[in-house]
């Protein structure tokens, strides 16, 4: 198998010393041409405009586990209990859609819309109980579940065909694929796309967030191997992005082309001596890795009652 050790592409720059304590969540907003993300734990919508160099942000008052674009111009907000939709020039939200209580208390982790604008969502329990995960997509009734026994449901993406969705379940440490039938928002067979961890990477690394670019290679976050990997479409490990920062939370294309890589990362955990030594953990860094990314789908209301 390739090393990924020897990989190495081009290098992060940090160019938003954030210190959020779990950020998460990117997504490129190629009409205001700024990057949307969260601060989970904080339950804060952050705006940063690269050119700028400024940073904004919206409490919501709650965890938030991701946001994505809608097709009307605003934002869908995912707190720990509902799908909020968010006009980020009045600042209005309202409730879209809820999520059951459940039998224990859970947040919203990872969500993205399939090539149809139908959203799909992770929900993990906060203590971490295995198999109290679920993976739910927005119906015109509300979140339906379509998987369950996960524990903590990750990154997700599909292929640039559509007829593959990619979704990691990082305490596996795996990167699943299903077929997908875009016709009906229905997974078919599941497989192992890739598993990790593979060599060049401590044993404690596990996938988090993904996309896929314009290539149908997957880029995955490596929480705990502090990098980036780029995945070909068989799984093999092609390329990497290191991040002087352990805890590589998720990664998005943005920029007027597309062909720059915003990465998230986290201090979530970390010991007094770990934060010493990466002063720099819970920032936003960006690469140029020499590849085109995909524009952000956009959630379309008309999948709701």
């Amino acid at each position: 198998m390739t090393n990924p050790a020897q990989l190495h592409g081009a290098p992060a720059e940090l160019v938003l010393d954030a210190h959020a304590e779990l950020a998460e969540g990117p997504v490129w907003d190629d009409v205001r041409r700024v990057l949307w993300w969260v601060d989970i734990k904080a339950g804060r919508v952050h705006r940063f405009d690269p050119a700028a160099g400024s940073d904004t942000f919206v409490e919501v008052g709650l965890p938030v586990g991701c946001v994505t674009l809608a097709e009307d111009g605003g934002l869908a907000v995912v707190s720990s209990e509902a799908l909020l939709r968010f006009d980020p020039e009045s600042g209005g939200m309202e409730t879209v859609a809820t999520f059951d209580p459940g039998p224990v208390a859970s947040r919203c982790n990872d969500g993205k819309c399939d090539p149809l604008g139908r959203f799909w969502v992770g929900r993990l329990a906060l203590d971490r109980v295995r198999g109290a995960g679920t993976l739910s997509r927005l119906d015109r009734s509300g979140f339906a579940t379509v998987l369950g026994d996960l524990t903590i449901p990750n990154g997700l993406d599909w292929s640039v065909d559509g007829r593959r969705m990619y979704f990691v379940e990082s305490i596996e440490r795996t990167i699943w694929a299903f077929d997908y039938d875009l016709a009906t928002a229905t997974l078919g067979d599941r497989r192992p796309f890739a598993r990790l961890p593979v060599a060049g990477l401590p044993e404690s690394a596990v996938p988090d967030g993904l996309a896929v670019d314009a290539d149908d290679c997957v880029w995955v976050a490596v929480w705990g191997g502090g990098c980036v990997l780029r995945l070909a479409p068989d799984g093999t490990p092609i390329s990497r992005i290191d991040v002087p920062v352990a805890r590589v939370s998720s990664c998005t294309f943005g920029g007027n082309d597309l062909t720059e890589l915003f990465i998230t990362t986290s201090w979530e955990d970390a010991t007094p001596d770990e934060r010493a030594a990466q002063p720099t953990a819970g920032g936003i860094y960006r690469a140029r890795p020499g590849v085109r990314g995909r524009p952000a789908r956009r959630l379309r209301m008309e999948h709701r009652a």
